[in-house]
């Protein structure tokens, strides 16, 4: 039921009165609206589950600045998916344990005495399902899916299908036709999402997708409308073993070029590197092993006490209990405490922010005298949006004993070809840790200068600094001569992966255009392709990729992250 914050001598003390008229921030941010800045800010993030049943699951990172009415979402889908909200804080646990590091070990023994180690320390009303409307375009199926209305369609015309989308809201430029037509005439089917009419852009939240299908599959071709340069693309793929990109080549990073002393700050500088070595199409592993790290990351049985919160009529301390409950801090928690708790329109004309109001509602209590606060609603929309999305994907994480992280950044021009993933049982892990030895010889008529540092990588690779701040700085290519790669490479669903030297990339490259990789990788095996060969297309021409039912080709799940959806804020009239 609804609960009126009362004034009751119990819940507005004089302490409590004096705070209330003079509202501060929080010295220590502890709450849910603290500022955290992530450790990549990625272009796309997509968790996909593969069973050994030919069921993928796919979890896409949404990503969206802009007003609730202007949120738009299409999305081209193999079959006809079954829908669910997804976890953010699966992409944030995820992230932190996979991320890579560089670590300098340093030789306690060496000249310099170990002095310079550093610490490490609005409304929506389409056709009913299954009926095709006048236009050609039929309403396969329609549900609500948390805060998202979605729809997912099906046409053989490309032009009709963009005409559908702009008249029910989803406005689409002139330059995606010829995408959205790659699609169709694929035998796609299209997912449309947007807001629920009383949900805010804070609801927003991943969308999870589950298939009978192959294997993965992110549809690029599409990308290119609202892609970035370099844009980058991350992939988490929990399988039965490791998981590499086919029809993509795969790279190697040279750590000669790594900034050992600044722990790889320019680490994602050197992958765009060797990706562009790779003609902007190869994928680089940063983990890959089992995936036990991830137990209980996200749930365990009996975490959350949803009847205890339920007694909680006091927003404040309704959401302290939700802190020491260990509720997920992330974007869907703040959109919940938008949606039940607002801020008083007083605060808001009094300049408060909203970081210091949620971090302090017991600081706010007068001005929260009246409002109405529903914790059974909050309580229902927890169950929903965030247990159930932490438990499900928890479940995902059990069942499947490998995590491979794989990690690229793509231009538009690049977008030429959708990349697929498949499982390859022969390959071994790859750890995320990197840790390089270092020896140094100091200047003794400079203490903050090491005249001569050693570097030994782990794989015995030795190369030598000079004149370097033990501390840092500035940075210099020890091996401006060297490529970014060290290896490039093309990998099949079976045995080690086939080296592509620098004279052969152009030509496996283009033939992976019009070619399946199998028949790539053969050739390559055999040594038929021996230089550059064919020249690269200008672009314009799409390859097959990811396909859809009705190619006659094997179909293969596909999905991406908000710039291949076309997602985009819509002209306001």
């Amino acid at each position: 039921m609804k609960h009126l914050l009362s004034t009751s001598a119990a819940a507005l003390g004089l302490a409590a009165l004096l705070a209330a008229s003079t509202p501060k921030p929080a010295v220590a941010c502890g709450g849910f609206f603290c500022s955290q800045v992530p450790i990549d800010q990625m272009g796309e993030q997509i968790i996909f589950g593969v069973g050994d049943d030919d069921e993928i699951s796919a979890t896409i990172l949404i990503n969206y600045m802009g007003e609730a009415e202007d949120f738009a979402w299409i999305l081209p889908v193999a079959s006809e998916p079954e829908l669910s909200i997804g976890s953010t804080a699966a992409f944030t646990t995820l992230g932190w344990r996979t991320q890579p590091q560089f670590n300098l070990q340093w030789d306690q023994g060496g000249a310099c005495g170990g002095w310079y180690q550093r610490d490490l320390a609005a409304g929506f009303d389409p056709s009913a399902p299954g009926e095709n409307d006048d236009d050609g375009v039929s309403v396969v199926s329609q549900q609500d899916v948390g805060p998202f209305e979605t729809v997912v369609l099906s046409s053989n015309n490309a032009n009709e299908l963009v005409d559908w989308l702009n008249d029910n809201g989803y406005d689409q430029t002139p330059e995606s036709l010829p995408l959205i037509e790659h699609y169709v005439d694929a035998g796609m089917l299209f997912v449309a999402l947007k807001l629920k009419q009383n949900e805010s852009a804070g609801s927003i939240q991943p969308i999870t997708l589950k298939f009978q299908e192959a294997d993965p599959c992110v549809p690029l071709v599409l990308t290119k409308i609202a892609a970035t340069p370099d844009m980058p693309v991350l992939i988490y793929n929990f399988s039965q073993t490791r998981m590499v990109p086919s029809n993509w080549m795969h790279a190697q990073i040279n750590q000669k070029k790594i900034d050992w002393l600044n722990f790889g700050s320019n680490y994602q500088d050197v992958v765009n590197q060797a990706v562009d070595e790779a003609r902007g199409h190869a994928f680089v592993t940063e983990y890959a092993g089992t995936s036990s790290m991830m137990e209980e990351t996200l749930y365990r049985q009996g975490q959350y006490d949803l009847d205890a919160l339920v007694t909680i009529f006091n927003p404040a301390e309704f959401t302290q209990q939700l802190l020491s409950q260990g509720f997920p801090r992330d974007s869907t928690m703040q959109g919940l405490l938008r949606k039940h708790i607002p801020m008083p329109e007083s605060l808001v004309e009094q300049g408060i922010e909203e970081r210091d109001f949620y971090n302090n509602l017991e600081s706010y209590t007068s001005a929260l005298q009246g409002q109405e606060f529903d914790p059974a609603a909050f309580v229902a929309d927890l169950e929903e949006r965030v247990i159930t999305p932490l438990r499900e994907m928890q479940e995902m994480w059990d069942s499947r004993p490998y995590l491979s992280r794989l990690y690229t950044t793509v231009s538009p021009n690049e977008m030429t070809r959708d990349p697929v993933f498949v499982e390859n049982p022969d390959l071994p892990d790859v750890s995320n840790i990197h840790t390089a030895t270092a020896s140094a010889v100091c200047d003794d008529d400079n203490p903050d200068t090491i005249e001569e540092l050693t570097i030994t990588l782990e794989d015995g690779t030795v190369f030598v600094l000079n004149d370097v701040s033990p501390w840092g700085g500035d940075f210099s290519d020890p091996a401006p001569t060297e490529p970014a790669a060290k290896v490039i490479e093309l990998i099949g669903r079976t045995g080690a992966p086939v080296v592509v030297s620098p004279d052969n990339v152009t030509a496996v490259d283009t033939l992976l255009d019009s070619r399946s990789p199998e028949s790539v990788l053969a050739s390559l095996e055999s040594g038929v392709i021996t230089g550059p060969g064919v020249t690269q297309p200008d672009g314009t021409g799409i390859d097959d990729g990811c396909q859809g039912g009705s190619s006659g080709l094997p179909a293969t799940l596909v999905l991406g992250g908000i710039a291949l959806l076309a997602l985009r804020r819509r002209d306001v009239a």
